[in-house]
């Protein structure tokens, strides 16, 4: 939302009065160069402009709760939620009976997930604008959060039946349902929803992770689909779709949406995370093929890695030799420590055994941190039947990527193969705690209590429940 021209000409009539009453002191100039600056970038919809001058606007004119406003709802277009929040906070300080300022506040602490600060808003809220419905809201999303669902869809229905379609209050209700084991209710609320008013993307996006949450994945990629295009550059809605489509068995689309955010010049993390949905969803030969593809375009040879990577460990050994090969001179440095990580791990699935554990050595001995080596490290230690090895170079690797699923399996796995089931078995049950609602880490450690059929139970009931509690993160 950008900021509408009437509320450029208030700004403009509130510092042409100071400018009246006070003779245009160095300050009111200089918050009159301000202005017109913000003009124009109001005008070219410049929004970094706009701001840049409305922060000049407010370091002349601190005192001034109209231009505290507008610079909020800049920062809050930007996404600068948190700049937004004391902008807004400043502005109501300076006038605090306004009950649209205040509502505003319930409202950011509300989304920013502070649900002790919205309730303590919402309650001034009530006493200045007590039919507000940022203050049912609160309430309702306070219920949530302590698991009184039954409130919250209280809060909810008393909101919709004045504004049946109201996108929050809409929101509120589905999220109750589903805490009351009544998803399809959800669903079906949500359906009507987005088909009302398809723009309503905190629906949408409520709706493709209910899918997701049921498994329905053919129906969770077309809702994120459509997600997509209100959010294209939302990082989790695009690897929703992705995941989604795979696993429906979609590949196209699956392959259309990973093209989409895999530009040349994509962020390197972005890219782990596109080709770790591949190697997890996605089966096919071509995705060797489409890697290759990529690779050859990506600019700069970080990225380039990242291919290769993804290659040597799918079947396309040349190819990541090929993009690897030239940048792993030695001595190992800073500058070539990945490449030779990478291309030592390529030789680990060749003949060329000793010197990819001699390259490994090298790369370890200058970076004791680099994780590509001491992944294919310990995974070559297993193939060759030194397990304790691998278990001191999994442990290390656990330690420099504590959140990563796979390495964490690769820890339990050598921990077993070094004949020690209890320590086996603790890693598993550690990373069930550490990562939760992980499907990978949940199967490994079910199939560790396979057993006792109580145990089996009570680890898929916890599970259950993280997933419950992963379908509330950045819900708001």
């Amino acid at each position: 939302m950008f900021v509408r021209p009437h509320l450029i000409l208030r700004v403009a009539a509130c510092l042409s009065a100071a400018c009246l009453s006070a003779s245009c002191n160095t300050s009111d100039a200089r918050a009159q160069q301000a202005l017109e600056n913000y003009q124009v970038a109001a005008a070219a919809n410049d929004l970094p402009g706009a701001r840049r001058a409305l922060l000049e606007l407010v370091r002349a004119k601190d005192d001034v709760s109209e231009y505290w406003v507008e610079l909020g709802k800049i920062q809050a277009s930007l996404g600068d939620y948190g700049d937004a929040y004391f902008a807004f906070s400043r502005a109501y300080e300076l006038n605090r009976g306004n009950t649209e300022l205040l509502s505003l506040l319930t409202q950011f602490a509300l989304r920013s997930g502070d649900i002790a600060l919205a309730k303590s808003r919402a309650k001034d809220l009530a006493v200045l604008a007590p039919n507000d419905p940022w203050v049912k809201l609160s309430a309702g999303w306070s219920a949530v959060s302590e698991s009184r669902f039954d409130e919250a869809n209280a809060a909810a229905d008393a909101l919709l039946a004045t504004t049946p379609f109201d996108p929050s209050a809409t929101l509120l209700k589905a999220r109750a349902l589903i805490g009351l084991h009544r998803e399809p209710e959800a669903v079906e609320l949500l359906q009507r929803q987005v088909q009302e008013q398809p723009s309503d993307s905190s629906s949408l996006d409520l709706l493709a992770r209910a899918y997701e949450h049921r498994l329905d994945w053919k129906n969770a990629a077309a809702a994120a689909l459509k997600l997509q295009q209100l959010k294209p550059a939302d990082r989790e809605t695009s690897l929703l779709l992705i995941r989604s489509a795979f696993l429906s068995g979609n590949e196209k689309l699956g392959l259309a949406a990973s093209k989409n955010v895999l530009k040349p010049n994509a962020e390197i993390g972005l890219i782990r995370e596109v080709l770790d949905l591949w190697n997890s969803y996605w089966t096919s030969t071509e995705r060797v093929r489409e890697a290759g593809k990529l690779a050859n375009a990506a600019e700069g040879l970080d990225r380039k890695l990242a291919y290769a990577a993804f290659l040597a460990r799918t079947g396309g050994v040349a190819e990541a030799i090929n993009l690897s090969a030239g940048a792993a001179t030695l001595p190992v440095s800073a500058e070539t420590a990945e490449a030779n990580a990478v291309l030592a791990d390529a030789w680990s699935r060749t003949p060329k055994l000793a010197d990819a554990k001699r390259r490994l050595d090298a790369v370890i001995a200058f970076d004791p941190g680099n994780a590509t080596a001491l992944r294919s490290r310990a995974e070559l230690e297993l193939r060759t039947g030194n397990a304790d090895a691998a278990v001191l170079d999994a442990q290390k690797l656990v330690t420099v990527l504590p959140q990563s699923a796979g390495d964490r399996l690769l820890l339990a796995r050598s921990f077993a193969a070094a004949g020690k089931d209890r320590w086996a078995d603790r890693t598993l049950w550690a990373a069930f705690q550490d990562i939760p609602g992980d499907e990978k880490i949940f199967a490994a450690l079910a199939q560790s209590r396979k057993g006792s059929s109580e145990a089996v139970q009570k680890i898929r009931e916890e599970f259950a429940r993280q997933r419950d509690r992963k379908l509330n993160q950045g819900l708001l």
